[in-house]
């Protein structure tokens, strides 16, 4: 069945290739009959050929009609094509996992414990539980003169329900003495849309706000992100921000490796920070309580 599902995939965006290649193709036809069609008129033909140029212009009118309802078609199929790719990381990720909404699931004590990851499907399992909690706190540095340091926050309900909200303290030194400063952070409802024993997939919405030299600006914000668990005691995780600070564009990407054992672990990776044109890389450290 997963190897269907690529194949549809493959064909949707060759698909969605070609349909957009005859598009091109009709709008140059089309942009040649506009041509013709400024062209001035040619003399007036004799009478006995009226009937046969009043046959010629209902002849193109037909032709023109059907590449019209030609093109609408290939557009139609175009953009079926489009919005299945562009919906691929919740669809994709929900087929691959083979999940099941209908299937219970809850979390184990820690991860790994009686567990092959975070998730387990068995309430039997010593300790499993209803909600779980993550909690983190992180130190960045750009390698210059800039740091940050970070409190995040996760708790999920077996429902799959949660929030996701955390804080970003950032210190620049100055050249000249002294230093600048900035706090940035979001809060968002999410929902776990695809699990297995190993994954778990998020995404949501909410607030994301920045505040510089006591002013604060907030505005929209999407969430997405990812867990792996593939071996003891290893984890890795990717989240990615899409929002506005005010009318500004915000993204934030943040992607970890490290280990977890009994609930405690720490872990190491990159940040990615931007507000409008500004953008902040960072190496990051943190550790992290899951429970």
């Amino acid at each position: 069945m997963r190897s269907v599902r690529w194949q549809i995939l493959i064909l949707a965006i060759v698909a969605a290739s070609a349909c957009a290649s005859a598009g091109d193709k009709l709008s140059s036809i089309r942009s040649d009959l506009s041509i013709e069609e400024s062209r001035p008129s040619a003399p007036a033909s004799p009478p006995r050929r009226t009937e046969k140029t009043e046959r010629s212009y209902l002849g193109s009118s037909s032709c023109e009609e059907e590449e019209d309802s030609l093109t609408g078609q290939l557009m139609g199929w175009g953009l079926l094509g489009v919005g299945f790719v562009a919906a691929s990381p919740f669809w994709a990720p929900y087929g691959a996992l083979d999940d099941d909404y209908a299937r219970s699931s809850w979390f184990p004590k820690h991860p790994y414990r009686g567990a092959e990851g975070a998730i387990v499907y068995d309430r039997d399992v010593r300790g499993s539980h209803d909600w779980l909690t993550v909690l983190q706190g992180q130190y960045g540095t750009d390698f210059d003169d800039l740091i940050h340091w970070n409190g995040r926050a996760v708790i999920e309900h077996k429902s799959r329900f949660g929030i996701d909200t955390e804080f970003y303290y950032r210190q620049e030194e100055l050249n000249g003495g002294g230093h600048d400063e900035l706090w940035n952070g979001d809060f968002n409802l999410t929902y776990r849309f695809a699990q297995s024993e190993n994954w778990a997939f998020r995404a949501g919405a909410g607030v994301n706000w920045l505040t510089d030299r006591g002013e604060t600006e907030s505005g929209f914000n999407f969430t997405y992100g990812a867990e792996w668990f593939p071996l003891k005691p290893l984890v890795f995780t990717a989240t990615m921000d899409l929002g506005k600070v005010s009318s500004d564009g915000l993204v934030h990407i943040r992607t970890t490796g490290g280990i977890t054992t009994n609930g405690f672990g720490f872990y190491t990776g990159y940040d990615y920070f931007r507000v409008s044109n500004n953008g902040i890389s960072s190496w990051i450290n943190g550790i992290e309580l899951r429970f």
